[in-house]
């Protein structure tokens, strides 16, 4: 019969795990081991072993274990297992886990339990999980209870049983829970730990930590001697221990793991405040203040408003908005210094093109061989300094005539012009 042969393998196995547990670390003398092997063939007879079975089956098999928040709660034994999608989320269904589901409360402490739920959930040689035989009613399972002369409506409802989700839902007081208003009434969020994720975790973070490979480069280290591979570390781990002295209270896992799981640290990352502001309209509106250039303008009023009109206050003039743009065009660089690509985002689409071929380094073939952006570039220029002249010096600014605007507009897009390779 498939699903005795099934169950006689399943049994060997159990039994030497039981046996490698109780003398791990342990040093057995022979007429001990040998008790030792005669209670686990007396534990793991396959007449013994599924009479405490199925008197022992009941839903205790869960995927977030309400144990891992609190010992002392108590709610109903939820099972969930998501679908594997790419969605880059950590969450139940996109992890490999070793287990699926784990067994909490008292039903940790007594191994049959476990021990059931892993022989229903073991694969035959059919390629059936031993528990779709039950569901399904094949006449290998009924065969296969048969051989024990026991109730076979009885039993397979006693096996069907631990995985059952009950229809209705209990919380518990020990619970972190959150409240949320729906309408006249609330809706009750109870938060609970995936401890197959937990346990997946430990083995990975183990593995990285103190696997052969580590060990060996860590001594290499130490050794002042070079490896190729090197190793990985975790910093700022949260090494928590549920149960305490029994870790088996809590859960299956729990127990495994000599009740050790590790958090990950969740604290925001440090960010560096930008000391220039990337624009997402108009650089000139967006990267640059006029108070940031009001000295400059200052100088600058003080020589237009001058009533002397000669070479020396026009070369001033040229010289302070030279500086003006000088400035400017750092601010420019130090935007173009931010990885390649920005502008593309969808934060900055509204961005002239024109804008983002003389700030985005993306665009600096484009930049160096084309030169009709430069032109919008230099009307804008021209146009915000007129307009940062009038802001910083808004209570003693001349009100210039159209010849004397012009003039200063002239001035202006000759010095931005001078600087027209520097823009590229």
């Amino acid at each position: 019969m498939i699903i005795k042969q099934t169950l006689d393998v399943f049994l060997s196995e159990r039994k030497q795990v039981w046996v490698n547990k109780k003398t791990k670390g342990k040093d057995i003398k022979d007429d001990k081991l040998s008790i030792l092997k005669t209670g686990a063939d007396a534990r793991y007879d396959p007449n013994n072993w599924i009479i405490k079975a199925i008197k022992e089956a009941r839903p205790s098999i869960t995927t977030h274990p309400s144990t891992f928040t609190h010992s002392d709660a108590k709610s109903t034994a939820i099972k969930f297992i998501g679908a594997n999608k790419a969605d880059g989320l950590l969450r139940t269904g996109n992890v490999e886990t070793t287990q699926k589901f784990d067994v909490f409360g008292n039903a940790a402490t007594d191994g049959v339990v476990w021990d059931t739920y892993l022989f229903l959930m073991t694969r035959a040689i059919d390629d059936k999980l031993v528990i779709e035989h039950f569901r399904e009613e094949t006449q290998e399972s009924k065969n296969f209870i048969g051989s024990f002369n026991l109730n076979y409506g009885e039993t397979r409802k006693k096996f069907l049983a631990v995985f059952v989700t009950p229809t209705s839902v209990k919380t518990s007081q020990y619970l972190k829970q959150v409240y949320f208003p729906v309408d006249d009434n609330y809706h009750l969020l109870s938060l609970l730990t995936p401890s197959s994720l937990l346990d997946k975790l430990k083995s990975n973070i183990d593995n990285m930590r103190f696997g052969e490979i580590t060990k060996n480069a860590k001594e290499m280290r130490r050794a002042n001697s070079f490896h190729q591979a090197g190793y990985d570390d975790l910093f700022d781990l949260t090494v928590t221990a549920f149960g305490g002295t029994k870790p088996q209270n809590i859960s299956i896992l729990n127990s495994q793991n000599g009740g050790v799981a590790y958090l990950l640290a969740s604290t925001p990352p440090s960010l560096n405040q930008r000391q220039i502001r990337l624009p997402t309209h108009d650089f000139f509106k967006n990267s640059l203040h006029p108070s940031q250039f009001k000295e400059s303008f200052q100088t600058l009023h003080s020589l237009i408003t001058v009533s002397i009109n000669n070479v020396h206050i026009r070369e001033g003039i040229s010289n302070i908005l030279k500086y003006i743009i000088d400035q400017v065009l750092q601010r420019a660089f130090r935007i173009r210094a931010t990885s390649k690509g920005w502008s593309d985002t969808e934060h900055y689409q509204s961005l002239p093109f024109a804008q983002c071929i003389w700030l985005d380094d993306a665009h600096q073939l484009q930049r160096e061989n084309e030169d009709d952006w430069v032109n919008d570039i230099t009307r804008s220029f021209a146009r915000w300094i007129l307009q940062a002249y009038e802001y910083s010096c808004k209570e003693t600014h001349i009100k210039l005539s159209d010849h004397e605007l012009r003039e200063v507009r002239g001035i202006v897009e000759q010095a931005v012009g001078s600087d027209r390779e520097f823009f590229k």
